[in-house]
């Protein structure tokens, strides 16, 4: 079964030229996309008489249902119409268009429960103060027995109080009687008399920007506690003024009262995101070690932003026609793009250090991790169909907008570069990091798999018979050795600043103790 998302409905005002063929092409268009319509006539009478006359034009009403939130729909609507006109070669156009409220009213819901537990009321009034007591016990009792659910029926009904107690009398069948002994209990909260609740869409769309004040505040707060003089007051000013717009807007939730109850409840969150963005404890409200740094809370939107963005973009592909051919084709090229990636790193590596594959291997568990780090660095690239999918979702983009593919073009193309320089610079760093090992006699880093280590080479025959490339071994001092590999053994000359390659048959490797890089080799057996 296909899955049927959420659409927004526009009143579109479409006209029509070219006469009945182009007319009823153009019905034909809006009834295979399920668009319901209605003839207004041609140009100049009914809905359009003040326009000028024109028999060759006729205008009709279509509900246009676009994807997408409620804001600017109606540009999605003209642009779908302009669209299907120059795929269909009809000359139509929209020329007017209002998105229609769909929006829904949430009444509350009560639990049915039977009423023949509850104790008759005594005859005369009770004289005691013992029996006054022993029937407000009475009462508590089965008042609470109520809320618990003991006697709940299984039915649910919606509405006012007084509609609520009226459909839960109604019988199940036509022709049943009403039933009496039978009441309703709260079940959502949302009972009292005092508030007007708002519709669903607009409470959502108020909470989503209650979420959005939030994290604003969040942020701000830990870029002004890490910052001082001017640049401090700049956001302890932002905060402030962050702070006041979400309680301000926890007082509009309701439609009307609840004001002081929603200020209050937007007060408190806003102070304990706050409180917990800058790790206070609550009880001296002293700055602790386990508050967020600047770069967590500026990528914590960001990741965010990226999340909700790829969201809309499942939603908006799933089941329609790009995810059936752009699923596919990414998962037939992610094989060998990973596959290459996995050896980029490792061939910057040894470019940087001037050696070659032989001898210098890395596993394929260790070309996996190398291109993980690039698809950590490659994930910036997601900003791209994030933002795309926003904006769309937003109804801030045309579809197929020259302007709009070009920016997104080239913005891939620098976070390509950028992502790219950030890895080689990796392999650039690890490379001198080696080389001041090798100067210092200090422990060597590894790279990915790549792990050199300190080894005193220890000629098996005369050294007049040594055949190494790259430099004079010595055999007194130590080496930092890479592998083994077909050309023989693989390691470095700190003298020279260049890889030396000496036959495996010619030399025996020995590690070397605690001292590393400052031992005398020669005291090694």
């Amino acid at each position: 079964m296909r899955r049927v998302h959420r659409e927004q409905r526009v009143w579109t005002l479409v006209e029509v030229r070219g006469g009945p063929t182009a007319w009823s092409a153009a019905e034909e268009v809006w009834a295979g996309h399920s668009w319901s319509y209605s003839d207004e006539g041609t140009r100049g009478t009914g809905l359009t008489s003040e326009l000028d006359d024109d028999p060759e034009c006729k205008v009709f009403r279509v509900e246009v249902r676009v994807p997408g939130a409620s804001l600017r729909a109606e540009n999605e609507a003209e642009w779908r119409i302009t669209r299907l006109a120059k795929t269909h070669v009809i000359e139509m156009y929209p020329r007017k268009q209002a998105a229609l409220d769909r929006d829904r009213e949430m009444p509350p819901r009560w639990r049915v429960h039977t009423t023949d537990h509850r104790p008759a009321e005594p005859t005369p009034e009770p004289s005691s103060r013992r029996e006054r007591w022993a029937r407000q016990w009475r009462r508590t009792i089965t008042k609470w027995s109520e809320r618990l659910g003991r006697y709940d029926t299984g039915e649910i009904v919606s509405g006012t109080e007084v509609d609520a107690r009226a459909l839960a009398r109604l019988g199940r069948e036509p022709g049943e009687e009403h039933r009496t002994h039978v009441d309703v209990r709260p079940l959502d909260g949302r009972d009292s008399g005092r508030t007007v609740h708002r519709r669903e869409d607009d409470l959502e769309r108020r909470l989503r920007w209650l979420a959005v004040g939030l994290v604003a505040t969040a942020t701000a707060a830990v870029l002004a506690g890490g910052s001082d003089g001017p640049l401090f007051w700049l956001w302890a000013g932002c905060v402030a003024a962050a702070f006041c717009v979400v309680v301000t807007m926890g007082g509009r939730l309701q439609k009307s009262g609840g004001e002081v109850a929603g200020r209050i409840l937007a007060g408190c969150l806003t102070l304990f995101a706050v409180a917990t963005a800058l790790g206070w404890t609550p009880a001296g409200l002293s700055p602790g070690d386990s508050g967020l740094s600047k770069r967590q809370v500026l990528l914590g939107p960001l990741f965010l932003f990226v999340g909700v963005g790829i969201n809309l973009l499942v939603r908006r592909w799933t089941g329609s026609g790009p995810i059936v051919w752009v699923g596919p084709a990414v998962l037939a090229a992610a094989i060998p793009v990973l596959a290459v990636l996995g050896k980029i790193l490792h061939w910057a590596y040894r470019d940087e250090l001037g050696l070659d594959a032989d001898g210098v291997e890395a596993s394929g568990l260790w070309e996996a991790a190398s291109a993980l780090k690039l698809l950590t660095l490659l994930s910036t690239l997601l900003l791209l169909p994030a933002t795309w999918a926003i904006a769309r979702h937003l109804h801030l983009l045309r579809p197929g907008g020259r302007t709009s593919t070009l920016g997104f073009g080239l913005t891939g193309i620098v976070l390509v570069l950028v992502a790219g320089t950030l890895g080689f610079e990796s392999a650039e760093h690890a490379a001198d990091e080696l080389k001041r090992a090798g100067v210092n006699g200090r422990t060597p880093p590894s790279y990915f798999g790549i792990e050199p280590e300190w080894m005193c080479l220890q000629p098996t025959v005369p050294r007049a018979e040594l055949n190494t490339k790259g430099g004079i071994l010595r055999p007194e001092h130590p080496y930092i050795v890479f592998g083994e590999g077909q050309g023989g053994v693989v390691a470095w000359n700190a003298v020279a600043g260049d890889p030396m390659t000496i036959p495996a048959d010619q030399v025996r490797t020995v590690p070397v103790g605690e001292k590393e890089g400052k031992t005398d080799c020669l005291k090694v057996r």
